[in-house]
Parts: C-alpha cells; structure tokens; sequence
C-alpha cells in the first residue's frame, strides 16, 4: 500500500521515518553502518566524498521511504541536503516527491509526529 506521507529525520548516525496512510502509520529506523568509527573527510574544492557506507545508508532509507507520494525531510547539520541530492541523483522518482527540507535537532517521535501532521496538513490545504 502506497503511502500518502512520509516524514524523515536524518543525521550521520540514523534515520526515523514515519510513513502515513489514511487510517496508519509506521516507524522506522535506520542505522548508519558504523556509528563508532568517525571518518574525517578534508573538504575539498570539487565537492565531498561519499563513502559506501553513507551510499548504502542513504539506499536503506531510500527504501524506507518507497511508495510516499510527499516527503518532508528535516535533520540538524548537512545530513538531510546529502541525503537529498542523493536520493534526486539516484532515485529521481522518489526525488520528485520530496516536497520540502528543514532543519531541525533532535525531536521526540511525538514532537516529530506533530510536526508532520501540522505540516501535511497545510499542504493538503494548498492542493
């Protein structure tokens, strides 16, 4: 069943999804591979190096998120634009879907839930 909703929270470590249908919803989490080893990439003119370990985290997620017809992503730091230009470069359909992406630090699953439906629910009244 295709998702109307979905909401992700990401930074380097993990992604919550929350995913809504008309009548449910479901959680999920994903972990980044390695979450104790910290790689420091030196910055560089041509753009930042992702490792695999960030390209099959950010698949996972993108899995996750399959079937949502409007995505918001929100995160603290630069996670949620990585995350973005991954996903629009690798999976453009899902890409399309993103509808906004906004920075946010760490909220409760209720917090998150209620900022989800606070801001579907003024979407829904633009369509």
């Amino acid at each position: 069943m295709a998702n109307y909703h979905s909401i992700v929270w990401i930074d380097h470590h993990k992604a919550v999804a929350w995913n809504f249908t008309d009548d449910a919803q479901t959680k999920s989490v994903v972990k980044a591979n390695d979450q104790h080893q910290h790689t420091h990439i030196r910055k560089s003119p041509h753009g930042g190096h992702k490792t695999p370990d960030d390209i099959e985290f950010f698949d996972d997620v993108a899995k996750v998120l399959a079937g949502a017809r409007e995505i918001l992503v929100i995160g603290p730091a630069r996670t949620k634009e990585e995350f973005v230009a991954f996903i629009r470069r690798k999976h453009p359909q899902l890409g399309s879907m993103i509808v906004a992406v906004e920075s946010a630090d760490h909220p409760t699953d209720p917090e998150l839930l209620a900022y989800a439906r606070k801001h579907f629910k003024v979407l829904d009244r633009m369509i």
